[in-house]
């Protein structure tokens, strides 16, 4: 991978998980869409996180 797209892994997890968790919100109960961003972006931010430390370890060894 490129090193433009490593450093972009977090933010890109962030909009990726935020848009599932907007999609989610509206078929189960739009009441709690503020509830589900926040939770698909905190999953999304995660994901990031971890890709960007396992593809960030791969690229120094």
């Amino acid at each position: 991978m490129t090193k433009d797209l490593i450093d972009s892994l977090i933010p890109l997890g962030m909009i990726f998980g935020c848009a599932v968790g907007v999609i989610v919100g509206l078929f189960f109960k739009p009441s709690f869409l503020v509830v589900t961003v926040s939770v698909g972006s905190g999953i999304g931010f995660l994901i990031g996180v971890v890709l960007y430390g396992i593809y960030s370890y791969k690229k120094e060894s």
